[in-house]
């Protein structure tokens, strides 16, 4: 009630009262501040060193033995293999048994899954054939497990037979190994993402699946694509909706691979040299945090390790760097043919590795927990725990909250915030009628809006071959985004009408979509920092500039509209195109379809808060805009 009062000038807290005195004043400069802080994370002075947590890993403590005879011929057994099964009609089918029948020479008990998934709900099925095989520790019984995956693709749709190859030579080394405290799990999916989600579901309950192990600890997925030899290897770590596998894993994943000479480098990206300018280091490290931002936000994942943080299983992604003048990688591009093995002393480095990975995951005791679930990594071996980014998403919810309390306060009419004692029981009475005939206004506005983001959500599931075969998902778009400009156009012109133009207020509709905003931020910042702080930049900031001016004049509007159309989710998703290389031309993968399959599947949050949040209040913004 205080708080209420205080805007009619009534007796309030001295918090109360310093706040409406300076409201007005601290929106911007917080805002300004919070973009200074994510401009500042990038410098040196905000990261740390990378260290380890869990002392019992002990990286890199054990005399590594892959890359033996043995252990090369083992991969050449997956070749032999595929010889042998090559009057299989199907290729998946043909991939599958020659994986089962290589597992099951080794040793391991194996099994095929064969399954069957659809793009987006409804819309197509694509088959698939899932091979793992588990290796039993003599020391267990079979409690705990650790993983190895492999896909036969890889992210960039070329075959990724050199890392099955690599785990057949892991799985012949294993087997002769008597001091795994942990079964070990091979897993060779046909179907990318897809297919990992399937094999989990039916591990963890879901039926289907005869040879099982234990809880898995951990999972390391490789991608190797075709060539003679590799620059290092990129390593990938984010999941969906902001999920991270434990640091400790990432951190002992890097040192290992230094020390056995082929470093594992965060997405790729070798940080700018020593002898670098702090503005070079800066733009290096700036780069990286991009894509980390960018990934953790859209939830677009290089590998098969997202699937597994979903259900608690610490997984990243190993991917070879290739050089853009290997020349098995340029024939195989040109021809198409069979990738030959890579030289002995690569596949030794990135068989060692992992060797050394599954020792260290050997001696975890229990589930990984001491270090950071929450980071930013700006850099190799450096981090940004969350204790020093968080408060950038805390000043962007300040900033919506002074300027909501501001708008609250200034609200109706300037004799309801008279100082004069002798008018105070009038003033309440008038303030109670205002509210009374606006505030249910109000919410009917931002109820309308919000019922045409839920049309947008359900519709796609509910009616699936109508809106989203092929090209017509991008078209889906454009329609939707034609009827909300005609319901934007239909509610601006309805209060200007002299007659019900009293029955709202655009400072109170602004005021309450600040607050709804805020809170959806300030909530997802401490589960998805990334994807708060990109939709902060998509809502939270063009809601904050909207009608800065209290009388806005044709050409206030006319500018607050067209900010409002570039930062629309029909603008943002065409532009998305360029940042996730499709072509302008090309409906046949839109963003909008790409976000749709992965709520379906993964359960990412990008889909649900464009339909619920980015649209709704985008539009909102476009009504207190035209408004008198």
């Amino acid at each position: 009630m205080a708080l209420v009062l205080s805007g009619q000038g009534e007796k309030a807290s001295p918090v109360l009262k310093l706040a409406r005195k300076y409201s007005a004043y601290l929106a911007y400069p917080l805002l300004f501040a919070s973009i200074v802080w994510l401009l500042l994370l990038p410098f040196q002075t905000f990261t740390r060193k990378g260290y380890f947590s869990e002392n019992a890993m002990m990286p890199n403590q054990v005399y590594t033995v892959f890359g033996s005879e043995e252990h090369i011929s083992a991969m050449s057994l997956i070749d032999t293999e595929l010889a042998l099964q090559s009057t299989a009609k199907d290729e998946g089918e043909r991939q599958a048994g020659a994986v089962y029948r290589a597992f099951d020479s080794l040793g391991l008990d194996s099994e095929i899954q064969r399954f069957a998934y659809s793009e987006v709900p409804g819309v197509g099925s694509t088959s698939g054939v899932n091979v793992h095989g588990v290796l039993r520790a003599g020391r267990s019984d079979s409690v705990e497990a650790l993983l190895i995956a492999a896909s036969w693709t890889t992210s960039s749709n070329a075959t990724n037979i050199n890392a099955i190859r690599l785990m057949a030579g892991l799985a012949k080394y294993a087997s002769e190994q008597v001091y795994w405290a942990k079964d070990i799990i091979f897993l060779v999916t046909d179907g990318g993402e897809h297919g990992v989600e399937t094999w989990l579901k039916s591990y963890h309950g879901g039926g289907g699946l005869y040879v099982r192990s234990g809880i898995i600890q951990a999972a390391v997925c490789l991608e190797l694509p075709p060539a003679k030899s590799y620059a290092g290897m990129g390593l990938f770590f984010e999941g969906k909706s902001g999920q991270l596998p434990n640091l400790d894993l990432v951190n002992i994943v890097q040192y290992i691979s230094r020390v056995e000479r082929i470093p594992a480098y965060l997405h790729g990206m070798v940080d700018a040299p020593r002898s670098s300018t702090w503005l070079e280091k800066y733009k290096r490290s700036a780069q990286l945090l991009l894509r980390q931002v960018s990934s953790l936000a859209i939830g677009k994942s290089v590998g098969v390790h997202a699937p597994f943080l979903r259900y608690r299983i610490d997984a990243l992604t190993l991917s070879g760097i290739v050089r853009p003048t290997d020349p098995v990688s340029l024939e195989y591009l040109s021809t198409g043919a069979a990738p030959v093995m890579p030289t002995p002393f690569t596949i030794r480095s990135i068989g060692r590795t992992v060797e050394s990975t599954l020792r260290s995951l050997n001696n975890l005791l229990e589930h990984f927990h001491q270090s950071f679930f929450f980071y930013i990594l700006p850099a190799n071996e450096k981090y940004i725990s969350i204790g020093d980014y968080i408060p950038a998403a805390g000043l962007m919810v300040a900033s919506l909250l002074f300027q909501a309390m501001h708008l609250w306060w200034m609200q109706g009419s300037d004799d309801m915030r008279s100082d004069n004692p002798k008018t105070r029981i009038d003033r309440i009475n008038a303030y109670y009628a205002f509210l009374r005939r606006t505030l249910p206004n109000t919410i009917g506005i931002i109820a309308r809006v919000h019922l045409l983001g839920v049309i947008l959500l359900i519709a796609p599931i509910a009616v699936p071959y109508a809106v989203l075969t092929n090209t017509t998902s991008t078209a889906y778009v454009f329609t939707m985004a034609l009827a909300s400009v005609s319901m934007v156009l239909h509610i601006s012109d309805t209060y200007w009408i002299e007659s019900v133009r009293r029955m709202v207020d655009w400072k109170q509709l602004k005021a309450v979509v600040e607050l709804y905003v805020a809170v959806v931020v300030g909530c997802l910042s401490v589960m998805n920092f990334s994807l708060a702080v990109v939709l902060f930049g998509v809502t939270g900031l063009p809601l904050v500039l909207t009608r800065v001016w209290t009388s806005a004049t044709k050409i206030h509007r006319i500018a607050n509209v067209c900010m409002l159309l570039l930062a629309s989710p029909v603008c943002t998703l065409v532009l998305s195109r360029a940042a996730l290389g499709l072509s302008p031309l090309d409906f046949t993968s839109s963003p909008f379809r790409m976000f749709l399959g992965d709520f379906y599947h993964f359960g990412n949050l990008a889909y649900p808060l464009v339909c619920l949040v980015y649209w709704p209040v985008n539009l909102l913004c476009m009504i207190v805009a035209l408004m008198p």
